[in-house]
């Protein structure tokens, strides 16, 4: 029974030690795999449906953009009695998974939907589009602002906003349209001085957020430089299911062979022990 008990220890031990570490890839893999099957599921939709369709999905959400007079935006990460989502977004969430759009970063190597609910769990698991801003349809005097952490996408170490410059572009797509934007500035925010980002008339503006910091804001700005009618290729690197199940059941298969090892080296001994007794 001490031995059993012994066994069952180590295992414990080392079974939370691999999953300690593990919990940095596993966790980044299900990010990936959550972020790409919301946008396949989105384009699939998009796919099926018809041109005219679309099109008068997206007359619907310019609509709305039009009615806009203005926008008020406050910090996303502030208490505050904003909007939880934009009334026109209804019709670009055609996969009625809360997607509206697709932000495509090719420097970062970044693939991600956008949603349409605004709240605080939103804001850490995913891309959110802000209600009390323009949608991501584009227009003259629009103004789109997408804020998030992504599990930390936005504020990735290697692969961050923050390597965004002047010049560098970024993709929004919405139904069958894909917008192009061209970052003018990246700059860092009070969240009190967010109020400055308004409309300007006759531009059609992006605007990216993340929160560094309590106190500092991350936000890229970006105008819109054209558009094409097809998207680009996903180049998220999401590892194949195998090889995601070899690096969780490698270290754990592991475990199990230290523990069978560990017993059986017990046993061996005991065995010794009664030899060495009963030759006495």
């Amino acid at each position: 029974m001490k031995r059993f008990l012994l066994g069952l220890l180590v295992f414990v031990i080392v079974a939370g030690a691999a999953a300690l570490l593990l919990v940095p890839t596993v966790g980044s893999q299900y990010r990936l795999w959550r972020e790409a099957d919301a946008v396949q599921a989105y384009r699939s939709t998009v796919s099926r449906l018809d041109t005219l369709d679309c099109g008068t999905l997206l007359a619907q959400a310019r609509n709305a953009n039009g009615e806009m007079k203005g926008i008020a935006l406050q910090d996303p990460w502030s208490e505050g009695d904003a909007p939880r989502s934009n009334p026109g977004a209804q019709a670009l969430d055609v996969a009625d998974n809360g997607v509206i759009a697709v932000l495509e970063i090719p420097k970062l190597g970044a693939t991600v939907p956008v949603l349409r609910t605004f709240d605080a769990a939103s804001l850490e698991k995913g891309t959110v589009h802000l209600p009390v801003t323009s949608l991501p349809v584009g227009g003259e005097s629009t103004h789109c602002v997408l804020a998030g952490q992504g599990d930390g996408r936005f504020l990735d170490p290697v692969n961050g906003l923050d390597r965004l410059i002047p010049g560098d572009c970024f993709y929004v797509e919405a139904l069958q349209d894909t917008l192009i934007y061209e970052v003018s500035e990246s700059l860092i925010l009070a969240p009190s001085e967010l109020d400055a980002l308004t409309l300007d008339r006759k531009a059609d503006q992006c605007t990216l957020i993340a929160a560094p910091s309590e106190d500092e804001r991350l936000v890229v700005r970006a105008m819109r430089i054209g558009r094409r009618q097809t998207p680009l290729e996903d180049d998220t690197q999401v590892l194949p299911g195998w090889a995601a199940r070899l690096i969780f059941a490698a270290p754990l298969a592991l475990a199990g062979l230290i523990v069978l090892a560990l017993i059986e080296g017990l046993r061996r001994a005991a065995t010794r022990r009664r030899r060495s007794r009963m030759q006495l």
